[in-house]
């Protein structure tokens, strides 16, 4: 198995970056490669447990599950994901957060137990999924 690892910084400190990452009313806003929305959830990776959510796009809709397994705040998330379209079980995603050092915050995306094509199809969603991240962050403050 292989290992997608992305790191992005972020003008924000580490808590309002960790609240975008974990929080439902955020996370509703990005979750999901560019043309897809969220159709149905129970997404909050506030706390650990089950979390699952139907994203809807121009190939149409597919469910996505797994299970917070740990929760640091404001520095780490991990949780079990399966991954659509791809008989492979589940992965484990990690969420990173530290400070840049120059006031901002860095996260690093950790994706283990994937194949090696999977790293290659998770380059580009999630690369898709943080840019739009990237953009709200941009934008709006986070709900409380």
């Amino acid at each position: 198995m292989s290992e997608l690892r992305i790191e992005r910084t972020y003008p924000v400190t580490p808590e309002r970056l960790f609240a975008f990452v974990t929080q439902r009313q955020n996370l509703l806003k990005w979750w999901g490669p560019e043309g897809t929305s969220v159709d149905e959830d129970d997404l909050d990776l506030t706390r650990t447990g089950p979390w699952s959510l139907v994203l809807a796009g121009p190939k149409g809709r597919f469910a996505m599950r797994g299970t917070v397994r740990t929760v640091t705040l404001p520095h780490t998330v991990e949780f079990t994901m399966n991954v659509p379209g791809v008989d492979a079980g589940e992965s484990t995603v990690r969420f990173e957060i530290a400070p840049d050092g120059t006031g901002g915050a860095r996260l690093t995306l950790i994706q283990s137990g994937i194949t090696d094509e999977m790293v290659e199809m998770g380059k580009h969603g999630w690369g898709s999924t943080l840019a739009r991240l990237e953009r709200l962050l941009g934008e709006a403050e986070p709900a409380a």
